[in-house]
């Protein structure tokens, strides 16, 4: 029942799946090339221009951390399935224990499901992870386009009083 290392992303649920959308026309957003660009201390100093180029880049990072952040929940899932099967498989090899608690024992510390759990640990916590960077992706794009709007009604507001005023 053992499986293969985490690192072997082939193996993966998510990269099996992913190779499947890819065969059907449907890509995923790949890493961007520069790293996440963080907020400046003040936003308002910001050019239009500039602005604009941040909040690109940071809804191209909250699209590709979103991704990330789903084939994540989808391998843990799988590891989560996996380590219930190994439990299930290992209660029944117990079964010629005395008693309750020591089939428990017995299947709990089993070579496959000490092996399974420590699976699904590791792809919980890459899932865990993950949600905290697409999460910060995605609060700082929302930043950025609340400043957007801001400057866009100031302009709506700034072209009327000067309609108006002549």
């Amino acid at each position: 029942m053992a499986r293969t290392p985490l690192d072997e992303d082939d193996d993966k649920l998510s990269t099996r799946t992913t190779q499947k959308l890819s065969r059907r026309g449907l890509k995923l957003r790949s890493r961007p090339e520069d790293d996440m660009p963080d907020l400046p201390v003040n936003l308002t100093e910001l050019n239009d221009d500039k602005l604009m180029e941040l909040f690109v880049q940071l809804t191209r990072w909250a699209e590709y951390a979103g991704t990330q952040l789903a084939a994540a929940a989808v391998d843990e899932k799988a590891a989560e399935a996996h380590l219930e099967r190994c439990k299930a498989l290992a209660a029944v090899k117990a079964k010629h224990e005395k008693s309750v608690t020591a089939q428990k024992a017995a299947a709990t510390s089993d070579e496959d499901v000490l092996e399974a759990d420590g699976e699904y640990r590791e792809t919980y916590a890459v899932r865990k992870l993950t949600e905290a960077i697409y999460s910060g992706a995605d609060r700082k794009a929302a930043v950025v386009s609340r400043e957007l709007t801001r400057r866009i009604g100031r302009s709506d507001r700034e072209s009327r009083a000067t309609r108006w005023a002549a």
